[in-house]
């Protein structure tokens, strides 16, 4: 068998057959090969059909965890892929069964994490993944992340060639010789802010190149928010910074002697910097965004959050668009966090990342948002990120040192939106500050939304239907929305429509499609509307019908509401005579709160304080239990501090009735 330098020489140039010698026959012989752009791995060993790998690190000087390769098979059969250290993401690796095409991720199911040390175990440092191979001389692509190569860029580039607010030139030639792409997205013009993109400063953070494309086709859209971007902004953006490392596959991060994010400065070391730098001073620069992605797991690595220097009119524009970014942002995702850092001082001139380079040269905004690896859960929500942070922008008043916002920030946003919402009982005053708004011309659209969805929550609560309908329609329809408002207005409709005696069952369904189809909606709307059209049925008799939007609401529950959902779906069954499989659910809702609540509740909160009344329904209904289980369970109850009205109250009854002595 060659030795690991061997193996690890033969992947670097090429391909690597490896043969497992004294192998079963149903084992498969793998090659792994790397010789494509974007491709990083090394083999050390091998073990009949475990793969012993490593990132190939090469002028990076920490231990990163870029990797991208691809394995044939022989045979069918199962291949487990090893790495001496924590190098697989949250969600497993990315798979790719089309050269490299479209891009999915294996699942975390799949994937043996390391083990840290502990008082009873020795822990291990190395994790794995296995996959099983279906065919003969299948190819298999695994990467890290989803990967973004030039072929992706040019793919965006073709799509967008004709785009009447599109322009492609050339930044600079890179060390290596290649061209590194500048986009122009609208036209400059007296009253318009000179905005700068980048991405992709590391080689390896690919999926900020995907949040720029979201960016990017918003900017570039016939939108609401693309026109008003226009309107405000002349967009330069460098897609590819690190052409070089990119196309070989390199970490990029902590390259030796520094790396492109580590370039800004007096002198610079790359001619794409360099490029930036003058390109920054020739327009005029006064926004800069430099796209990122952080380590690979573990507390703020797995958030979206802003990096750069902590200048004061910068942060409050941090957190300024961070606001907008939460109503525009996929439901799922969290809006970035801020971790800027106060500047140096005296401030440090060579050598530093593009944030501080521009924050430091009069920059309203200069600033790294950082996007986690592996949390997106495909492609296309990592662009709908970045049409987010674009129309988050356009919300946005940038102020720069010495400004204040004028009327409609994001604060009086908040302010209006919290006092509608106080005041949900009193219809006269919802009308009056609603009528305000809306017979205000300088009002914004999301201002304008937001009386209509409070006034469409007034009327379904004085059961006013088609008047309560129309105002939700009103704030769906509106083209400068929110995001969030959307959904929201969405859901609305479904809720008016569960409770209006005019509407039919055709009527409910149609208006729980019409939220299903929008984009991105995410567990944090679902439950409402799968939960609301589940009792309408039910309240119809359909039993059935009720049963079915009862587990479409167990999908999209918080993980806190999750075992209140499942009990839901137990009732029914047991109302439809499923017994059997109501207890089967009663004890899943056991085994999902079992770790919570045993041998004591695993913290102090009123969500946990539900849970354990979910515990305790469930063992209750299933009649099988042991009474000492049941016992307790009503116990926990008794000795919990934070509990929903009266549940303190069913415990105790229920130990009077089934455990008095106990």
């Amino acid at each position: 068998m060659p030795t690991a330098r061997a193996l690890s020489v033969c992947c670097f140039l090429g391909a690597c057959l490896i043969n497992f010698p004294g192998s079963r026959a149903a084992e498969p012989a793998v090659s792994i090969r790397s010789d494509f752009p974007g491709g990083n791995i090394l083999v050390s060993s091998t073990e009949h059909s475990r793969v012993y790998l490593a990132p190939d690190l090469r002028t990076t000087r920490t231990p990163w965890f870029y990797w991208y390769f691809e394995a044939e098979v022989s045979t069918p059969g199962r291949v487990t892929f090893i790495f001496d250290r924590a190098k697989i993401g949250v969600r497993g690796p990315a798979v790719s069964t089309d050269n490299g095409k479209t891009w999915k991720w294996l699942g975390r199911e799949s994937v043996t994490y390391a083990q840290p040390k502990t008082a009873d175990s020795p822990g291990s440092p190395e994790e794995s993944f296995a996959y099983d191979f279906t065919e003969a001389n299948q190819k298999v692509r695994f990467s890290v992340g989803f990967p973004y190569v030039q072929a992706n860029l040019d793919e965006f580039l073709q799509a967008n060639a004709a785009n009447p607010n599109f322009k492609q030139s050339e930044l600079a030639t890179t060390l290596g010789g290649l061209p590194v792409e500048l986009i122009q997205i609208g036209e400059p013009g007296a009253d318009k802010v000179s905005m700068l993109v980048t991405a992709r400063s590391h080689a390896c953070e690919a999926l900020a190149s995907y949040i720029l494309e979201g960016f990017m086709a918003e900017a570039l859209s016939d939108s609401a928010a693309g026109e008003a971007f226009r309107k405000k902004f002349v967009l330069y953006a460098v897609p590819i910074l690190d052409k070089d490392g990119v196309q070989a596959g390199d970490q990029g991060k902590n390259r030796e002697p520094h790396d492109h994010n580590r370039d800004y400065g007096t002198t610079n070391l790359y001619p794409e910097i360099k490029a930036v730098q003058d390109l920054g001073a020739e327009k005029q620069v006064r926004v800069a965004i430099d796209f990122h992605c952080p380590a690979l797991r573990g507390d703020i690595h797995e958030t979206f959050h802003w990096l750069g220097l902590k200048i004061p009119h910068i942060s409050d524009n941090a957190d300024e668009l961070s606001s907008w970014i939460l109503q525009e942002r996929p439901v799922a995702h969290n809006a970035p966090l801020n971790f800027l850092v106060q500047p140096p001082d005296p401030p440090k001139l060579d050598n530093i990342p593009s944030s501080w380079y521009f924050g430091q040269n009069g920059a309203r905004f200069a600033i790294t948002l950082e996007s986690p690896y592996a949390q997106m859960p495909d492609i296309e929500t990592a662009r709908a990120y970045g049409r987010a942070v674009l129309r988050g922008l356009v919300r946005t008043q940038l102020i720069a040192e010495g400004e204040t916002r004028t009327a409609y920030d994001f604060a009086a946003f908040d302010k209006q939106q919290k006092l509608i919402l106080s005041l949900g009982g009193q219809p006269e005053k919802v009308e009056e500050m609603a009528a305000g708004i809306l017979n205000d011309p300088a009002a914004p659209a999301p201002f304008r939304a937001l009386a209509q969805l409070g006034r469409a929550n007034m009327l379904k609560r004085g059961k006013h239907y088609a008047e309560a309908l129309a105002a939700a329609r009103e704030a769906k329809d509106n083209p400068g929305a929110t995001h969030l408002q959307k959904l929201n207005a969405l859901a609305s409709i479904v809720s008016i429509q569960t409770l209006n005696p005019d509407a039919s069952p055709d009527d409910v369904l149609a208006a729980l499609r019409e939220f299903e189809a929008h984009p991105y909606w995410g567990r944090d709307t679902g439950y409402g509307p799968y939960a609301e059209v589940s009792r309408y049925f039910e309240k119809k008799g359909d039993l059935k019908d009720a049963l079915i939007y009862a587990e479409k609401q167990v999908t999209s529950s918080a993980d806190w509401q999750k075992s209140g959902s499942m009990l839901r779906v137990a009732g029914l069954l047991d109302a439809l005579d499923q017994k059997d499989a109501a207890v089967a659910k009663r004890w899943e809702v056991v085994a999902l709160l079992q770790p919570f609540m045993l041998p004591q509740p695993k913290g102090k909160s009123i969500m946990l304080g539900v849970q354990t009344g979910d515990y305790f329904e469930a063992l209750t209904g299933i009649p099988s239990a042991a009474l000492e289980e049941k016992i307790e369970a009503a116990k926990i109850i008794l000795n919990y501090p934070t509990l929903p009205a009266g549940l303190r109250e069913k415990a105790r009854d229920w130990l009077e009735q089934n455990a008095p002595q106990a």
